[in-house]
């Protein structure tokens, strides 16, 4: 004696688009959410100061490193060859404003030498970036 009918088919079919359809919401929103930081590939280490403010607009940076490298907005180059590349980007946008970026442990010597061909190459307004003062 048979109680149940027989089965015949596939059996129990689960609908999983809803399931993928919250995963790819899911993927949307921590893609969207997230942060993406441009991470510098120069290993600088800014001074402090308590007057440090952010700059608006992104004008050209000159980076020296502790050991005395130079980089013109991360391309290594070198001192006299930075000149020439300062003069020519000066010409060529008109703007007269720089930012130096100096490692705190840098050379105060190099850092004058570097402000001075700065001046040299036409620009007019050296800005020295620093990190903002530790709450006390």
């Amino acid at each position: 004696m048979q109680f149940l009918p027989s089965r015949q088919g596939r059996g129990i079919m689960i609908n999983i688009t809803s399931l993928i359809d919250v995963m790819f919401l899911l993927l949307i929103f921590f893609m969207v959410s997230s942060t993406f930081r441009d991470q510098p590939a120069i290993e600088l280490t800014l001074p402090r100061s308590s007057v440090a403010e952010d700059v608006a607009v992104a004008p050209t940076v000159v980076y020296l490193t502790r050991d005395g490298r130079i980089y013109l907005d991360s391309e290594a180059v070198e001192r006299e060859q930075l000149r020439q590349n300062l003069r020519r980007l000066q010409a060529a946008t008109g703007e007269d404003r720089i930012v130096l970026r100096a490692d705190e442990h840098a050379e105060h010597g190099a850092v004058v030498a570097l402000i001075d061909l700065i001046k040299e190459s036409g620009y007019r307004r050296v800005s020295l970036a620093a990190r903002p003062q530790a709450a006390p």
